[in-house]
């Protein structure tokens, strides 16, 4: 009766139009790709071609091979229904590609051999071309030189390619149009295929001739269809004058080649262009450079803040994309010079998040397009960010989830939120609030207005508002891993009894993780304007949305940790889908973000002793723009860049986090813990973000490791449920390492009585542990196996330092005339540095890192003392400061100011010195670039711990 109901109410028509190479659940859900798939890629995904042996004996030992190719889908070999693209032959030396296409190449040689070989004059053509046949080019190929082939599309042909060849028959550029998969592939073969470049399939229609243009640019070869650029380039890999022919292959079921068109001499009016154009961004930067050439940082940094270095900056760095990739834009246009002269408009079009694969000239274009339909772009902020928010995402077309053949309509979108945010109360308060970055995961639904509208008409009493939204699908949506007639939803199409995979579909069949998910971002969320997105899990889907101004998790299994950026859905940075945590932080902070952007653009322009001041301060200005933190460890790098420079960058931000680090904070925060009893949760008794720590026995006990010494001014626990203990002791270890009973159960103060809080007070002694033995526990209320739970526990404190000696084994430089100056920081006593009798005489020390010194003090031989003995230091390239040093010179006070050098000048005569020791505590430039990270990024900890191990591995020491 389902299937019957189905079939006659909704969409009696979508059998015959529905794309039947869907598979829905998941997509590429890890289960589904490693049993089901891959045993259909081993069993089904292969190639069978007849073996043609060559005949016709040819002069000069050569053979003319008449070889014989029919399609896959002709010999029924490869099944219609196809999902996935296996293409990794196109990698592999003598792999299944020299079986799929071996009638390509000479077994021995890898070189193509061809039914014929046809001459055609410099600029003369073909008409009708035959595929195996080679055609040879009429004249050495240059930079410039277009050939034009033209065809008929047979909407049943499996694959075409051209090939360009050289004398020896090597691939100098393989384009491989891939309908069944939506690809085109490029590659070279010399003599084995070479990394590929993939990038979007042309649009093709069934029976209707097109045009394709190779046209050599300076250093890569760019495709055009029917006068579009593809978005991908592929670079000479060999030298373009060793090509001698071009060859076609493929092409079934009515397909035809039906011209080639040779280069001539007049060279393409897209490589013209492209210079003109290669020019004017030439000149753009040459403009920019001037600008903050030999600037200070503080000069620099105002510059990129005031209108003309904002246009600047970001005009240069989209032109440069444009010419990056072979692409030119034409400025003539009033809508399009408004874009590039308006400053609120061009940053926020740059700074709204990161365009896939770099397609900012169809964004820009798409931009145009919806000003000059709606001017009122230009005067309404909110209609400006759905604007941007549109041209960037759709600037890589969005694929309807009902029927993956149809792309969702960019103007349609835009028509409806616009249409929606003039009515009273159908939009939600996200979309008005929200930045174009927010919008981007509005407009970027995979629905159409018609299925936003029912979901909206049929959305879950107590759901209709903001905070609940997102949760509506699990009360729209029957977990089923089988339909009604049994069909496993892991049949695809089938499951859905081959309808468009709408919402009321979904609601009425069923689903899994999969539909409950998307269900969740594309219908509920984005029908009412809240931003929303599903997200991969191993073996699960997720999703996303925007609530109470972040990020939620929805359907979650495995955490935030394992999420990454569905299929289909863009983003910026990095694919886990914490980042967009992160650029949620970065948007709350558009004004520092946009500068530390431009910063960031601007210092590519700079050598690296420039380059690192203003990519730590772009950190500063917004320490979320995860961008700028790459760029910083790479040109930290860099060999040119100055020790100096690095400690003199650090200094200030060292200062302001010791300063810091001296007011009360929550110590216990990322510190070890370690117990038995709580097992794996042990990690959650001090993370507030991380969940609750459980133990199942009758007795418990934790460790907390403070690292430091530290006074303790307060403690706290958050309990879970009421599974607190009865009793508790703590105990505080010493700094010569024992423990003492500091607190117990008797000293708390409770409020609540349920998930309540536990209050104690600090004690004075210096502590570097804390340990808490639990006792009479109470079972949960729900599993009743818990007895003891913690939500979280803090610790209010201060830490200390510890000092140590910095400056043994470092490099030391003296006065002439002096003994060997290792001697002084070598720890042995049996050693002596002595020097020229009564004269003037000094060492200098190098500490290497930036250390808070504590003191210096000096080992003199016997009982003489020199005449006077000055002590100095300095941090970096910084001023000296001299402390000040009493007779008999033993021992100076240093007041815990930092320094990277420390020197002692000696008048008078002595014994000679035994050797020096400076405490204090050191800190390498990573060790700062880590602290700045954590204090950037607490509430980020995954990210934050990304970024320590990506600065751990970095090729630089101090």
């Amino acid at each position: 009766m389902i299937r019957l109901f189905l079939l006659t109410v909704l969409w009696g028509y979508a059998s015959a139009v529905y794309d039947q190479n869907v598979e829905y659940e998941e997509d590429y859900d890890d289960v589904w790709e490693s049993e089901t798939m891959a045993e259909f890629r081993n069993k089904e995904h292969h190639f069978v071609h007849k073996d043609v042996q060559p005949t016709e004996p040819v002069k000069g030992e050569r053979f003319l091979a008449r070889l014989k190719r029919e399609s896959e889908e002709a010999e029924g070999i490869v099944p219609f229904r196809k999902k996935l693209y296996d293409d990794s032959w196109m990698n592999n030396n003598q792999m299944a590609e020299d079986v799929a296409e071996k009638y390509l190449y000479e077994k021995d040689a890898n070189k193509v051999i061809a039914l014929d070989r046809r001459k055609v004059k410099m600029g003369g053509s073909v008409e009708n071309p035959k595929s195996n046949v080679k055609y040879s080019l009429g004249k050495k190929l240059a930079p410039g030189d277009v050939i034009e082939i033209q065809g008929t599309y047979s909407a049943g042909t499996g694959w075409y390619s051209a090939n360009i060849l050289d004398g020896r028959g090597n691939i100098l550029i393989h384009i491989n149009f891939r309908p069944n998969w939506s690809q085109t592939v490029m590659n070279s073969r010399n003599p084995s295929w070479e990394s590929e470049v993939r990038c979007e399939l042309p649009n093709l229609q069934d029976k209707k001739e097109f045009v394709m243009r190779i046209v050599l640019m300076d250093e890569f070869y760019k495709i055009y269809f029917d006068g579009k650029a593809l978005s991908a380039t592929f670079p000479f890999r060999q030298s373009i004058s060793t090509a001698t022919d071009i060859i076609f292959y493929g092409g079934s079921n009515g397909f035809t080649w039906n011209k080639i068109v040779m280069p001539g001499t007049k060279k393409a009016s897209e490589y013209t262009d492209q210079k003109e154009f290669h020019s004017r961004v030439k000149k753009l930067r040459e403009e920019l450079a001037s600008k903050v050439d030999g600037k200070t940082t503080q000069e620099i940094k105002s510059y990129a803040n005031s209108t003309d270095g904002s246009l600047a900056i970001f005009q240069w760095w989209m032109m440069k994309k444009f010419d990056d990739k072979g692409e030119v834009i034409f400025l003539g246009d009033e809508t399009l010079n408004w874009i590039l002269s308006t400053r609120e408009v061009l940053e926020m079009f740059m700074t709204s998040g990161d365009v896939e694969n770099d397609k900012y000239k169809e964004a820009l274009q798409i931009l145009v397009e919806l000003i000059k339909y709606d001017p009122q772009i230009k005067k309404q902020p909110l209609r400006l960010r759905l604007a941007v928010a549109i041209a960037i995402t759709h600037s890589t077309p969005v694929t309807s989830m009902a029927v993956n053949r149809n792309k969702i309509n960019w103007m349609s979108v835009y028509q409806e939120y616009v249409r929606l945010s003039q009515e009273d109360g159908t939009l939600y308060q996200p979309f008005f609030e929200g930045t174009a970055w927010h919008l981007r995961y509005v407009v970027g639904s995979w629905q159409n207005e018609e299925e936003h509208t029912w979901a909206r008409e049929n959305t879950p009493e107590g759901y209709d508002n903001p905070s609940k939204i997102g949760g509506a699908t699990h009360r729209m949506i029957k977990y089923k891993l089988k339909n009604d007639d049994g069909t496993s939803v892991h049949s695809g199409a089938p499951y859905y009894y081959y309808l468009p995979i709408t919402m009321e579909t979904i609601h009425i069949v069923g689903g899994v993780c999969g539909a409950i998910s998307k269900v969740a971002a594309g219908y509920n969320c984005h029908a009412y304007g809240v931003p929303a997105t599903p997200v991969g899990q191993p073996g699960h889907c997720a999703y996303i949305w925007y609530r109470n101004g972040g990020w939620t998790l929805g359907n979650d299994v495995s955490g935030w940790a394992t999420s990454n950026t569905h299929y289909g859905i863009q983003y910026t940075w990095m694919r886990p889908a914490y980042y967009f945590n992160v650029m949620n932080d970065a948007q709350k902070n558009l004004e520092g973000y946009r500068l530390s952007e431009k910063m960031r653009i601007v210092s590519k322009l700079l050598n690296p002793e420039v380059r690192f001041p203003i990519l730590e301060d772009a950190s500063t200005e917004c320490p979320f723009n995860f961008a700028v933190w790459m760029d910083l460890e790479i040109t930290m790098e860099e060999p040119s860049l100055q020790k100096e420079t690095v400690q003199d960058t650090l200094l200030p931000f060292l200062i302001a986090h010791r300063e810091l680090e001296m007011e009360v904070s929550d110590i216990a925060r990322e510190k070890t813990v370690t117990s038995e009893c709580f097992g794996d949760t042990a990690s959650r008794v001090n993370d507030r973000h991380g969940g609750t720590a459980y133990c199942k026995q009758e007795t418990a006990d934790f460790e907390l490791d403070l690292e430091r010494p530290s006074t303790i001014k307060n403690l706290k626990f958050q309990w879970w449920g009421w599974s607190k203990p009865a009793q508790y002791d703590m105990y505080a270890m010493s700094e010569e390492g024992t423990y003492v009973l500091v607190r117990t159960q008797k000293d708390e103060r409770v409020e609540g009585w349920f998930n309540h809080w536990s209050y104690l007070e600090g004690w004075d002694m210096k502590t570097t542990k804390i340990k808490v033995d639990m006792r009479n526990g109470k079972l949960d209320p729900w599993s009743k196996t818990v007895y003891f739970a913690i939500r979280t526990f803090e610790v209010d404190g201060v830490p200390h330092d510890v000092p140590v000696d910095v400056s043994t084994g470092r490099s030391v430089t003296a006065s002439s005339g002096s003994s060997d100056p290792a001697s002084l920081v070598d720890a042995d006593s049996s050693t002596v540095w002595n020097w020229n009798g009564a004269g003037h005489s000094w060492f200098e020390i190098d500490l290497k890192k930036i250390c808070v010194l504590d003191d210096l003090e000096m080992f003199w031989k016997g009982g003489n003392r020199p005449q006077n003995v000055k002590v100095t230091y300095k941090c970096g390239r910084g001023k000296e400061t001299e402390a000040p040093v009493d007779n008999p010179f033993n021992k100076v006070s240093l007041d815990k100011d930092c320094g990277t050098k420390l020197r002692v000048d000696i008048e008078g005569s002595s014994e000679g010195l035994r050797g020096v020791q400076a405490g204090g505590v050191a800190y390498g430039a990573k060790d700062i670039l880590k602290l700045k990270i954590s204090d950037a990024f607490e509430n980020h900890s995954i990210v934050k711990n990304d970024l320590i191990k990506a600065v751990e591995s970095m090729a630089y020491e101090d």
